[in-house]
């Protein structure tokens, strides 16, 4: 816990080291036997960042020392290993990602964990590459590794630099930088890059020429230390969303470090709280003269409001709130449902492309508690690749039956129905979007059962009412589901478009922002009056939304 004014107060950021602990408890009960903690070895790099100067403003030549939290953060990300095929120990992060608002020494931190971690891991002929939108920016922090160089006594013997490149010449290592108007990215073999004002980049191409240059390199690092941003579809928006859902325990990353500071949901931008914790070096670097400077500017002029939000306090400005709260949705687990219960049950369908999920929920009432019990299937021949794509531990998902994996590179409708099958005498109804679900409809109608079925559109007039009913019920204490790993990903992925007259409906807009478990909760909650005790089709029958 921090301390603000005497009483102890949580701070977002603190997840990162709650996170540690839970670690180090797994590694003790042998459940992460291929992980371990050298304390030793983050000390040293702690010891050796802090053998380094600042390069300019009041503490200029002064030596660098880390406040408490930049040596946590430090010892942690650099501290774990992991032990690779070879059996020999090796760093654990191989992704860092440190999200802190301006003024907390974001540039200083990169430069100097770059130039100690080469000397650390000593990897003669080592490629240091920080790299941003424009070369000329990623060289603001190519400048503070040069200056840092340049001032210590004994580095400083051992240096060259020329046409903008750094050497360290008894490892062989060189400090460089890139950008997307660089002349040539070719013959890149990076051991680290360092992704400069990430929230910046407008897509992740240049990330992916540096990460794919570090396949011959046993430890590589990709580092990104940044603040956010107004682009709600950058790479860094993208990063700081796993980010929260890996501290969030939503997923396991083993090999992805997060630091995220930044203040509540409901925090008052303008209330000092609210600056103190989201800002780990408030009353450091980031002092309250200054911050209440930039508060009053924003409060007088409107204009100035989101640039506070995004560099003060590290707030996504066209940043969707999660729809349904990620600890709401977890207080809701139930064990699996009895195999004798009696009740029917309500089926609702999100069908993909060809190549990628389909989600089935059932919807079960019993009395005033709806169950969701959920089928998910995704073709086999696809699931490692678009694991990659998205981030998630598809394979493992699949092995540990969360997934069904159907045959092929395409998703297979003749499965998930011959799956559904032996239930369908249960059902009371079938709510699908006909877009893809043209070969799945032709099966129930050729078997009978074209009186379960209801196409529901999936536009504002037909959506706002089930999506608004399944906050509701969550809301409410009365909805439960099976803890299903996937579907609380794709509810936590969960964000809505607001459209005319207070109508909302699923954001589809991303394909990579999953969310079909949800979408097809919500088509089967359609089925249901939100008002109304009983559903609304026993008094007037199935109709077909158009």
């Amino acid at each position: 816990m921090a301390f603000f004014k005497g009483q102890e107060v949580y701070c977002y950021y603190e997840k990162t080291f709650e996170r540690h602990y839970r670690d180090l408890e797994a590694v003790r009960n042998a459940e992460k036997p291929n992980l371990r903690y050298n304390k030793k070895l983050g000390k040293l790099y702690v010891e050796l960042i802090q053998t380094l100067r600042h390069y300019k403003g009041k503490w200029a030549k002064q030596p660098l020392i880390l406040e408490d939290w930049q040596k946590k953060v430090i010892a942690i990300a650099f501290g774990w290993e992991q032990k690779n095929s070879d059996g020999k120990w090796v760093r654990r992060f191989n992704t860092i990602f440190i999200f802190i608002p301006r003024k907390n020494g974001k540039t200083l931190l990169a430069s100097a964990i770059t130039i100690v971690d080469s000397l650390v891991r000593f990897e003669i002929g080592g490629e240091v590459v920080i790299f941003a939108t424009k070369k000329k920016q990623a060289k603001l922090a190519w400048h503070g590794i040069e200056k840092m160089i340049a001032a210590h006594p004994d580095l400083k013997k051992d240096y060259h630099s020329s046409y903008g490149v750094v050497t360290l010449k008894k490892i062989d290592t060189t400090f460089d930088t890139l950008g997307r108007d660089s002349d040539t990215e070719d013959g890149l073999n990076v051991s680290v890059g360092v992704a400069d004002e990430y929230h910046a980049h407008p897509d992740d191409s240049l990330y992916e020429v540096v990460e794919s240059s570090q396949g011959a390199r046993e430890q590589p690092l990709m580092m990104s230390i940044t603040t956010s941003g107004k682009k709600i579809t950058s790479p860094a928006k993208l990063m700081h969303d796993h980010a929260q859902k890996v501290l969030e325990g939503v997923i396991e990353d083993d090999n992805f470090f997060a630091f995220v500071a930044q203040p509540d949901k409901d925090d008052d931008p303008f209330d000092e709280l609210t600056w103190f914790k989201a800002n780990p070096n408030y009353g450091i670097s980031v002092t309250k003269d200054y911050m209440e400077r930039q508060a009053k500017q924003a409060k007088d002029r409107p204009e100035k409001l989101p640039n506070f939000k995004i560099k003060n306090l590290n707030i996504w400005t066209n940043s969707a709130d999660a729809f349904i709260p990620y600890e709401k949705w977890q207080n809701l687990i139930t064990g699996e449902l009895a195999e004798d219960i009696e009740e029917n049950f309500v089926q609702g369908f999100d069908l993909s492309i060809t190549d990628d999920f389909s989600a089935n929920a059932r919807i079960y009432k019993i009395g005033r508690i709806f169950y969701a019990k959920m089928n998910y299937y995704i073709p086999d021949d696809n699931i490692d690749e678009r694991a990659r794509q998205l981030n998630v531990p598809l394979r493992s998902w699949v092995d540990q039956g969360y997934i069904n994996a159907t045959p092929g590179d395409v998703i297979d409708y003749d499965f998930i129905y011959e799956d559904m099958k032996p239930s369908i005498d249960y059902c009371d109804g079938v709510i699908y979007d006909a877009f893809q679900a043209k070969h799945l409809v032709k099966r129930f109608t050729e078997d009978g059962y074209e009186e379960l079925l209801t196409n529901l559109p999936q536009g504002y007039l037909s959506l706002t009412s089930p999506t608004k009913f399944f906050k509701d019920l969550v809301k409410l204490n009365l909805f439960r589901h099976d803890g299903n790993p996937v579907t609380t990903w794709m509810v936590f992925n969960l964000i809505v478009l607001n459209g005319p007259g207070g109508n909302i409906k699923p954001d589809k807009e991303d394909p990579d922002n999953k969310i079909d478990g949800a979408a097809a909760i919500i088509n089967a909650l359609s089925y249901f009056d939100a008002t109304d005790e009983t559903s609304i089709y026993e008094s007037r029958g199935l109709l077909t939304l158009n």
